[in-house]
């Protein structure tokens, strides 16, 4: 029997949601944040995706052979940790400015703007870009 090695990297966004294995269109199983599993299919190609509520990632085929394994890494997008620490530094000059300095900084706010943008495209019409799979 081939074997499929899943390593979910630790991540401080999505750290307490289960991500989804499917593996040729069926759940086989979930994996927790930082989990590694070993996934038992038979040889030959297969089609990986991860699922995390309606988001997904998108599908990699891998061909596995017999008594093998393949190493796969699961991640939510990249770019989902620094625009979440972003979003709280710029939040925390404007609240500053506005209430301990009492300057008018609302223009600090349209910074917040495309990192809501950002978001909002993954949730929507990224959603099956918003976690990441490399093979290993």
């Amino acid at each position: 029997m081939a074997r499929i090695i899943i390593s979910r990297k630790k991540e401080w966004t999505n750290r307490a949601r289960k991500f989804g294995v499917f593996v040729d269109g069926e759940k086989k199983d979930t994996v927790l944040n930082g989990e590694i599993k070993d996934i038992e299919v038979p040889a030959g190609k297969h089609k990986l995706m991860f699922k995390v509520d309606w988001c997904s990632s998108p599908e990699l085929e891998i061909d596995v052979k017999e008594e093998k394994s393949k190493t796969v890494e699961v991640s939510g997008f990249k770019a989902n940790k620094w625009l979440l620490i972003l979003s709280y530094i710029i939040l925390g000059v404007y609240f500053f400015s506005e209430f301990i300095l009492h300057k008018d900084m609302k223009v600090i706010m349209y910074f917040v703007i495309p990192i809501f943008l950002v978001y909002l495209y993954y949730l929507t019409i990224g959603r099956k870009k918003y976690l990441e799979i490399n093979e290993l």
